[in-house]
């Protein structure tokens, strides 16, 4: 059976949702840096057409790095109301490699507009926490953005040792409520060339978890902006959904810029006389014949021995293309929320830092904190659940406890901020004296 007939066997229809997820693999291309029909062309040369591979910047994986990196990097930290629970929590997190995943799992939903952490017990009923991408989410009940029941598939590949072949192996876990209550329903599939199924017995996992609870033990994620392509989807969009064109004029600028270094070279025309040299009555080469700067004539074109060799140097647009990229990193700036100049195309292709940018405008500040909220719904509702997952089989006993989420706003704040907000702090409560107390922050009394 397909896809959509084993869903259907278990009362769900999943063809909308296959349907939309057919027609969103363009985002995995230009998060991979290479789309089929724009980076593959042919140009007739007036003879026939030559087939072409278009150079690429790949500025969507770029962007989606940025992203995980100011969100999710070494400086956040969740913290409870004890040290002595922050640290049982801290401990698992740690267990679980979370950080690498977080982050990792930040930047694939940025690529390809949703995420999800899902939660496990192991056969030791330990804790453990995955990330799934878009690819192998499939939402089965949702109201608008609010996934209450979902999917989730992978794949691995396994040596048959009978047939000595490789199989591809499918796992589907369904999140389903029943009597108000979540259970974790596991299925295993062998699939074959034709994409069809044919389940086998699980030996590792049980086939159903009798969760005994009312919360999920999945937690989808999406960049903080609206589907503006399908707004009653349960899916996101790619931070850089509604900046293709602008990523289309990056790589064909940038293509022509490279084109330009290689079709302007100096090339040497060389003709065959010029390429020998008699020494005791016989002939050797007078340039190395592997040099690609020269190009040999199949004959003489001069009789005039000073043009047996002619240099032939191109017009570089350089100055041009240089301008031409750097408008349309601009304009790519601007529409992603980070100001109108966070990349700069130097020698090189280089973010200017954080701090250099809020300098200069609030764009950055303010998309960074639109999807901090996001963000810290999801960990808040993820500590949650893995608090109540805890403490119902006797793994730690935490109660009652208020859930921080500390991001690391140092990297969207300048010291000039920093300064001035202090300044207008001191002046908010009178501190018109000049004398310290000690309660005062050090950064206070060293602008005192």
């Amino acid at each position: 059976m397909k896809l959509n007939e084993f869903f259907k066997t278990v009362g769900y229809d999943i063809g909308e949702i296959l349907s939309y997820k057919s027609s969103d693999d363009k985002y995995l291309s230009w998060y991979k840096g290479f789309v089929n029909n724009f980076h593959k062309y042919y140009v007739y040369n007036g003879e026939r057409q030559v087939f072409k591979n278009r150079y690429s910047l790949n500025l969507a994986k770029k962007i989606c790095e940025n992203f995980a990196d100011f969100l999710m990097n070494e400086k956040v930290k969740i913290t409870l109301g004890t040290d002595k629970n922050t640290k049982i929590i801290n401990d698992l997190l740690r267990k679980n490699n979370f950080w690498v995943k977080a982050n990792q799992g930040i930047e694939k939903t940025f690529a390809l507009g949703t995420g999800c952490f899902l939660l496990s017990l192991d056969k030791k009923l330990q804790i453990k926490i995955q990330f799934v991408s878009a690819s192998n989410i499939y939402p089965l009940s949702y109201d608008k953005d609010e996934i209450s029941e979902c999917a989730f598939i992978s794949d691995k590949i396994k040596f048959n040792k009978i047939s000595l072949k490789s199989e591809k192996i499918r796992d589907i876990q369904l999140h389903v409520v029943e009597n108000e209550q979540y259970i974790i329903k596991n299925f295993r599939f062998k699939v074959d060339e034709n994409e069809d199924l044919f389940e086998i017995p699980l030996d590792d996992i049980p086939s159903e978890t009798q969760t005994g609870d009312s919360f999920r033990w999945f937690i989808p994620i999406k960049p903080n902006i609206i589907n503006n392509f399908s707004l009653d989807s349960p899916f996101g969009i790619p931070i850089y959904a509604n900046s293709l064109e602008v990523l289309k004029s990056l790589d064909l600028t940038f293509d022509s810029f490279v084109n330009e270094i290689q079709n302007g070279r100096k090339r040497l025309f060389v003709t065959q006389d010029a390429m020998k040299v008699s020494s005791d009555g016989c002939f050797k080469n007078a340039f190395d014949p592997e040099d690609v700067l020269f190009y040999i004539l199949d004959s003489n074109f001069s009789d005039n021995k000073p043009n047996y060799v002619q240099e032939i140097n191109g017009q570089l647009r350089i100055e041009e293309l240089k301008n031409a990229i750097q408008t349309n990193l601009d304009l790519l700036s601007m529409k992603l929320g980070l100001g109108d100049q966070y990349f700069k195309f130097e020698n090189s292709l280089t973010p200017k830092t954080a701090t250099e940018v809020i300098s200069e405008n609030s764009d950055l500040f303010r998309t960074i904190k639109k999807h901090e909220q996001m963000l810290e719904n999801a960990l808040i509702e993820l500590i949650s659940a893995i608090i109540k997952i805890g403490n119902s089989t006797n793994l730690f006993n935490i109660q009652n406890e208020i859930i921080n989420i500390d991001f690391d706003d140092s990297i969207i704040e300048s010291k000039e901020q920093l300064t001035i907000r202090l300044l207008k702090a001191k002046s908010r409560i009178g501190f018109r004296t000049g004398k310290t107390l000690p309660w005062m922050p050090k950064v206070w009394l060293s602008i005192a």
